[in-house]
């Protein structure tokens, strides 16, 4: 018969594996292989640069942007305790087990909190120590503030939602959100003129933990609370994925499309191939999804060059198009697998040409105006023309190299 910690481990471990699959649904080998390690290693030589030298934009982030960030990540995340439905049949039946198993996820959500704390920490430590000079001491005193706020919140948040409900709820979360974010904010002001009021708070915070803590474990009626929170936070990955699959009326479909609406040829020639990439062309430029995503990493992507440092810029931009060339071609070989495209008696090299011929003309709006983008941060006459003229070689350049396989 098992114990409840072995039931305690197989929960941990089967909802590792459950988000384990669903980041393998969201990042194939592919994008992993040739954008996100990429990426995880420019940013680690970026981030080992800021220890060496500090860049000039470090200046422009204040210590209320910094606390602001590091409050809104307090209110992120949950405090969880690993039940489940079935649990009412069975486990709850045995209050020692049961409870045990909740103090271990209690524990367990600790940690956890504590580890993605330090990580952002981490993240912001040259910042910290480079342009307000905290020392270590310092350091440890913000990650503990941070920290314990974060599971006062978690456990008050918890305590509000099994007593208020509705809009007094969303009221008074509110009133906290707002009051705390103050409070907050003098005590990181106080971290780096005297600490010694930080660390009278951290006293006060640990004392606050320990009290909601053996009130919240022992509260009574919150079991299908648990359920529910513990079934939004294992599907907090697939959740974002799946943000946008929402259920909408049909619009009436327009007589003529508003693109192409002659339905003129694209390319020149003859040939499956050229007939192809017509049809690719215009099925990309005529999906609404298509542009709104094309848009929003337009301009995240247009952002970032007005940001990052010089060096850093023209590696994003080359990243960007890659990432472009995969995009565009993961959709129009989904465009290939169409039904009534296999009516038709077409070989892979056919869609392989068609595939090389309209992939560049998709990637290029969106990299042209990245690189206006990135033309203008250099606050020159030159760098605009220069970087849009670049684009066009950058695109078909990529295109030819990603697109060389079918």
């Amino acid at each position: 018969m098992k114990s409840s910690f072995q039931v305690f481990t197989r929960r941990v471990r089967s909802d590792w594996h459950f988000q384990y699959r669903a980041l393998r649904m969201a990042v194939d080998w592919v994008i992993a292989i040739y954008f996100v390690i990429p990426l995880m290693i420019v940013a680690g030589y970026q981030y080992y640069s800021w220890w060496a030298t500090q860049p000039s934009w470090f200046s422009w982030i204040s210590m209320f942007m910094i606390t602001a960030v590091f409050y809104v990540f307090t209110w992120l995340g949950t405090i969880r305790y690993f039940v489940e439905e079935g649990d009412q049949l069975f486990l709850r039946q045995n209050q020692k087990w049961f409870r045990h198993l909740m103090l271990l996820g209690y524990r367990y959500s600790l940690v956890l909190q504590g580890i993605t704390t330090l990580i952002l920490m981490l993240v912001f430590l040259p910042l910290l120590v480079q342009t307000y000079s905290y020392s270590v001491l310092q350091v440890i005193c913000l990650w503990l503030l941070t920290y314990l706020l974060k599971i006062n919140l978690g456990l008050l948040r918890q305590l509000l939602a099994l007593r208020v409900y509705g809009i007094v709820l969303w009221l008074l979360r509110i009133v906290i959100f707002g009051g705390l974010f103050f409070l907050y904010q003098v005590l990181v002001t106080e971290v780096s003129h005297n600490t010694s009021y930080s660390w009278a708070a951290i006293l006060l915070f640990l004392v606050l933990v320990v009290f909601l803590s053996r009130i919240r474990l022992q509260e009574k009626g919150a079991f299908f609370a648990d359920i529910a929170r513990e079934r939004d936070s294992r599907m907090r990955i697939v959740s974002l994925m799946l943000i946008r699959v929402i259920e909408r009326k049909r619009k009436p479909t327009r007589k003529y499309p508003l693109l192409f609406g002659k339905s003129q040829r694209l390319f020149k020639g003859k040939g499956a191939g050229n007939g192809i990439a017509d049809l690719l062309t215009k099925s990309f430029f005529r999906n609404g999804t298509q542009w709104k995503q094309t848009i929003q990493f337009v301009v995240v992507i247009g952002g970032a060059m007005f940001i990052l440092p010089g060096a850093l810029k023209i590696t994003i931009w080359i990243l960007a198009a890659c990432l472009l060339v995969f995009w565009r071609k993961s959709f129009c070989k989904d465009e290939l697998t169409a039904p009534f495209l296999t009516l038709f008696p077409i070989k892979d090299t056919m869609k392989h040409q068609a595939l090389q011929s309209a992939i560049p003309i998709l990637v290029l709006p969106a990299l042209v105006l990245i690189s206006l983008c990135m033309g203008i941060s250099f606050f020159t006459w030159w760098g605009p023309v220069l970087m849009v003229g670049a684009a066009f070689p950058l695109a078909y350049g990529t295109s030819s190299v990603f697109t060389s396989w079918y």
